[in-house]
């Protein structure tokens, strides 16, 4: 029986893009990865890696250098039990400055040569599975292999120059990160028509919290959630793969956790963000603010206890024309506070 799988971009979409990383040290995941590739594995997905890597052909980096930055990558990940199956690269691009990595190669993408040989390889079904990726050279590879795709948008989101633009290759969905690529594929998996015994018990919605409370974490909403019919290839997939790719071994199976407990630690994920929130609403501005105001009201007993004196009405007016304007600096700080919200 054939597998399912994810295949990931790396870059953008699994950890911080420096651009050109060179230093194992530099690899840095992105919120919440761990808990969307837990989560996938869980429903029975593969998880493969597949990554365009033209720094080597441009010498930035030897493929020595890059391995070491991929076993950090799945050091990382396997530190909060979250396992990668497989990665593969591409080192070659036709304007690098190192020969042997110099030319033209169906598995750099767009193309969807990478794929293909995992495909063959690990005995996947393509229609089954799913492309992830922050850039439109990721969708154009998952379409051309007969994947469904999805697109993330985010802050790091960008295009190779070195590509086509990809306003032609629309993905199946758009979203924001990876765990809510991950909820759109495990609702996907959802809807699939059951096989079990139809008298039997139903299968948990993947997004029910297991705890005391009744919470639910809701499905994404994407920003620009688009459909499009999976575009037949021309392309000849034995010539493709003729190219041999670049695969990191596969990953020994680890222990997958109850998915119990892959809810608990989403629910606690989303509830650490929503602290980290309210701490974020402290503000040097703020304190500014709330010192002004002291002293403004240790003016007003200044000036209410200058007032009391004889001959003093004109140091009492000054000090109460001093504390109007500090009041209205502490008005200024805490209006000021209030628009960075």
């Amino acid at each position: 029986m054939a597998n399912k799988a994810v295949f990931l971009d790396r870059d953008g979409t699994l950890m911080d893009d420096p651009g050109y990383l060179a230093d194992p040290a530099g690899v840095k995941l992105l919120p919440g990865v761990d808990l969307a590739i837990k989560s996938l594995r869980q429903a029975g997905y593969k998880i493969i890696v597949v990554t365009n890597q033209s720094g080597v052909a441009r010498g930035l980096l030897s493929e020595e250098t890059l391995e070491k930055i991929h076993a950090e990558l799945r050091r990382r990940l396997a530190d909060k039990n979250a396992v990668l199956d497989a990665i593969y690269y591409c080192p070659y691009h036709p304007e690098g400055s190192v020969p042997q990595y110099t030319r033209e190669s169906e598995l750099r993408k767009p193309a969807p040569g990478m794929l293909f040989k995992a495909a063959e390889e690990l005995d996947l079904e393509l229609k089954d599975c799913w492309m992830v990726g922050d850039a439109g050279r990721d969708v154009a590879a998952g379409l051309a292999a007969g994947c469904r795709t999805i697109r993330i948008r985010s802050e790091q989101s960008h295009d190779d120059p070195d590509d086509a633009p990809d306003d032609d290759t629309p993905p199946d969905m758009t979203v924001r990160n990876l765990v809510d690529a991950a909820r759109v594929i495990l609702r996907a998996g959802s809807s699939q028509p059951a096989t079990e015994d139809p008298d039997g018990p139903a299968p948990a919605d993947p997004y029910e919290i297991q705890e005391d409370s009744e919470e639910e974490i809701p499905p994404p909403e994407p920003y620009t959630p688009e459909t499009t019919p999976t575009e037949e290839t021309s392309r000849d997939e034995e010539e493709m793969l003729t190219d041999t790719p670049h695969r990191v071994f596969t990953a020994a199976e680890a222990p997958i956790e109850d998915d119990s407990n892959i809810r608990k630690e989403i629910l606690r994920h989303v509830r650490q963000m929503s602290k980290q929130a309210e701490t974020e609403e402290f503000s040097l501005v703020n304190l500014l603010g709330g010192v002004v105001q002291i002293l403004v009201i240790l003016l007003l007993l200044l000036v209410f206890w200058k007032a009391l004196g004889k001959d003093q009405y004109d140091q009492a007016l000054l000090w109460a024309v001093v504390a109007v304007v500090l009041q209205t600096m502490s008005m200024t700080f805490f209006l000021m506070a209030r628009s960075k919200r």
